[in-house]
């Protein structure tokens, strides 16, 4: 049995291997990370073209953090999912083109790596396409407390397209590192429902007591990297230090037993 905290960290050199996502879904591997795929000069013309979006930015307070976010993320509307299209809608004309077409890139590099034969942009007949990535700001001394992320869960009886996947992956890409703080933290504890005991109404994640004995794996990201993790672990985000810390992610998930297709959203 592999220890817990082993990361696997790829180059765009190295063999692709078959086992690569079953690692990440189970978590044998936590966390595999994709290193000197992206370069300087593409990620620092994203970091530069989001400066102009600055507008668009939102920031959504709870009683025990904030989430700041440039574009919609379907956990907040999951009562009104109407609300989350409306809202990818507004903003589309303002997103700079650079920024998709760095989505393009990833979601090229996440499905070669992960042997996928497809990896598309979710959409819902009715609605439209959901937002395939979205961009988030964890500015100086801003953490992200203990989370999981569930969309099968949370969006139960939505009948939404993303409620129909067998397995949820997160996929993660550093724009901008932070100067100190900032790690990912994941756990091998799986959310289960007898966890809700440790959530506390209206504030974002879950207690502590939670993960109480389970294994740590700690991954501060360098700037560049594009790192997968199975987000029904919990997780958090360690408190940043200088720097923001910026980062673009989408959730993708796996829609066939083999595990050959996936849809994304944010």
């Amino acid at each position: 049995m592999a220890i817990f905290n082993q990361i696997r960290v790829i180059n765009p050199n190295m063999f692709v291997e078959s086992t690569w996502l079953d690692d990440i879904v189970t978590a044998r591997v936590p966390l595999l990370v994709l290193r000197n795929f992206l370069t300087p000069e593409v990620r620092n013309a994203v970091v530069a073209d989001l400066q102009q979006c600055r507008e668009q930015i939102r920031v959504s307070h709870y009683p025990n953090g904030a989430l700041t976010t440039l574009g919609p993320y379907l956990a907040k509307h999951t009562a009104a999912p109407e609300n989350y299209f409306t809202e990818l809608r507004d903003i589309q004309p303002a997103l700079p083109a650079s920024l998709h077409a760095l989505r393009a890139q990833i979601y090229h590099w996440v499905q070669h790596a992960l042997r996928l034969e497809s990896l598309q942009t979710a959409s819902e007949p009715a609605l439209g396409d959901y937002a395939g990535s979205i961009v988030r700001f964890h500015a100086d001394c801003v953490a992200n407390p203990l989370h999981n992320d569930n969309i099968v869960r949370d969006a139960a009886g939505s009948g939404l397209a993303v409620t129909h996947i067998l397995h949820q992956l997160s996929c993660v890409v550093c724009l901008q590192e932070c100067n100190a703080g900032g790690a990912l933290r994941i756990f091998n504890k799986k959310w289960q429902p007898e966890d809700e005991r440790f959530k506390t109404p209206g504030e974002l994640g879950y207690q502590s007591g939670v993960i109480a004995g389970s294994e740590t794996c700690e991954f501060a990201p360098r700037s560049g990297d594009i790192y997968l993790f199975n987000p029904a672990f919990y997780h958090e985000i360690d408190r940043v230090e200088g720097d923001t810390r910026i980062t673009m992610g989408f959730f993708f998930g796996l829609t066939d037993k083999k595990m050959k297709h996936a849809i994304a959203w944010s």
